[in-house]
């Protein structure tokens, strides 16, 4: 049987907090399991930067070392890259690196003075607030920056570039966009792909990629950019979004767009998220792991698995509507080789699992 979705991906935040070489590789081994093909790596953010970049030395030397709450921090060389664009590959798996622009770039704004209108760098921050930072058209460095820094994101991905473009709180509509068409023009010269956040679709251009995640944002530039040939994946907040915790109490994990467990990550129809839109516009569908509150490869994947499985069994079969029972004894069976490799993962009630939690 053939895939319904093209683009089968998982978004991982290594900014808020770092996760190397062997955790990555990891998760990319999770994702062939499941027939995932596309690992989005989000690189960069207010709390740290992780990607060396030629030229600019303070990005990693300044902003490496940083994370959320103080935690350690870390980056990738070039070297660790091509190891895991090499892992990658050889799974099968594209590898999408995100430098989000004009906003989450505290970290940017940290190493980079002249990246501020003031030319005074930015202190550093371990918090988990969204929307306070942006780079400013005003600022010295601005053009050099988005040149340099993009174009090689283009090199490191050897086909999609994403440039974020959410949560851009911090700067009027016009400046907005116009460093975003500025962005998405970088990556098209480069010989490149843009993915987007949703935010963002108004600027995007046929070919590129628009990623919905808010369900309570207007939807209508989205629709309009599918009409004009953009294509849409699907990574809505209440049921891909697996830093959401499982239930209230939970100790890991964020609330703000509510709280799933296995089922709810399971029984969903992708095409009810945007109304009004050509089902051949939809490209895939993206799980998203952030990590304001995740510290460890333990941590890491008791949030991933088991949902991710049900992310996975939507984007390789469609909606998971009546299909619940079959979906039980599938990942009742994969939960066998993850307690095999003695991986965390969490035992959502309703299900009979095989044997004893043997992770705690």
């Amino acid at each position: 049987m053939d895939p319904l979705f093209g683009w089968r991906g998982l978004s991982l935040d290594v900014a808020r907090s770092f996760f190397g070489v062997l955790d990555v590789e990891l998760v990319l081994d999770l994702m062939a399991s499941l027939k995932l093909n596309v690992m989005h790596l989000h690189l960069s953010d207010d709390q740290g930067w992780r990607i060396e970049v030629p030229g600019w030395p303070q990005l990693t030397e300044l902003s490496g070392p940083t994370a959320v709450d103080g935690n350690p921090g870390g980056h990738f060389g070039r070297a660790d890259w091509d190891r895991l664009v090499a892992h990658a590959h050889r799974l099968g798996i594209a590898v999408v690196p995100e430098i989000d622009v004009p906003g989450h770039v505290n970290a940017a704004l940290h190493a980079v003075p002249g990246l501020n209108p003031t030319g005074v760098a930015a202190p550093p921050y371990g918090g988990i607030d969204v929307g306070f930072s942006t780079l400013s058209p005003a600022a010295a460095e601005i053009g050099r920056f988005l040149q340099e820094v993009l174009g090689y994101a283009c090199e490191l991905s050897g086909g999609w570039v994403h440039i974020g473009g959410d949560e851009s709180h911090a700067i009027g509509h016009d400046d907005y966009l116009s460093m975003v068409k500025q962005a998405v023009a970088i990556v098209h010269r480069r010989g490149c792909r843009v993915v987007a956040w949703q935010e963002a679709a108004e600027a995007l251009e046929p070919g590129d990629i628009v990623q919905v995640w808010d369900e309570r944002l207007d939807f209508g530039q989205v629709r309009a950019a599918a009409e004009r040939g953009v294509r849409v994946l699907l990574s809505p907040a209440t049921r891909v979004y697996l830093d959401q915790k499982y239930h209230e109490a939970f100790p890991l994990g964020l609330s703000w767009a509510g709280t799933f467990d296995l089922r709810e990550a399971f029984e969903w129809d992708p095409f009810e998220i945007v109304a009004d839109i050509e089902r051949d516009s939809v490209i895939g569908i993206e799980a998203c792991l952030w990590t304001e509150t995740i510290r460890s490869t333990h941590d890491l994947t008791m949030m991933l698995l088991p949902r991710l499985a049900a992310v996975a069994e939507i984007a390789w079969r469609g909606s998971g509507v009546g299909r619940w029972d079959s979906f039980v004894n599938d990942v009742t069976a994969l939960s066998r080789g993850w307690d095999a490799r003695r991986i965390a993962w969490y035992r959502s009630p309703g299900i009979d699992w095989a044997g004893p939690d043997p992770i705690r």
